[in-house]
């Protein structure tokens, strides 16, 4: 190993130390940044401290060690949300159902009452035709009463001109 990633090192180092800041402030103890320092800060400062954090993560990385250790540490985070998703995903379910069954309900009235209003106007109009004026005969009467309305008496003023009086 050579000394050119010692600098590499010391920024991880200092990286993990302004991570730590915060904590540090509220006067707490961030135990992962910190420990995470003191390792960066080791390896930068101790050649065999570097060459084993190096053939650890090494190790960790190459084949199926990786991969479980993924699947767990997903595995955990997920289970964390389990219950608050659940609950959330059941409540989203129950507005979601709610509104397909509205939704499917207005389309299958609309569907039932399109044809059930086609008839309706169907019948009006059977009912209409029958029931029209010229076809009970009382059309010629119904239209000499609307002719023989009377208009009201129309008189002059003294200048001449119509003004309509009404009775």
């Amino acid at each position: 190993m050579d000394d050119r990633k010692t600098p590499v090192w010391l920024g991880l180092g200092l990286l993990a130390g302004l991570a730590a800041l915060p904590g540090l402030a509220a006067g707490g103890a961030p135990l992962l940044p910190l420990i995470l320092c003191g390792l960066f800060l080791a390896c930068a400062m101790h050649r065999p401290s570097r060459a084993r954090v190096m053939d650890l993560c090494l190790a960790a990385v190459s084949g199926s060690t990786l991969r479980l250790v993924v699947i767990l540490v997903g595995a955990l985070l997920i289970w964390q949300l389990v219950g608050i998703e659940l609950a959330f995903l059941m409540a989203g379910d129950v507005l979601a159902y709610v509104e397909v069954v509205a939704a499917l309900s207005l389309i299958a009235a609309n569907t039932r009452l399109a044809p059930v209003r086609a008839r309706a106007a169907q019948r009006l109009r059977t009912l209409g035709a029958a029931l029209s004026p010229r076809r009970l005969g009382i059309g010629r009467a119904a239209r000499a009463l609307r002719r023989t309305r009377r208009k009201p008496p129309r008189a002059d003023d003294g200048e001449g001109r119509a003004v309509w009086a009404f009775a």
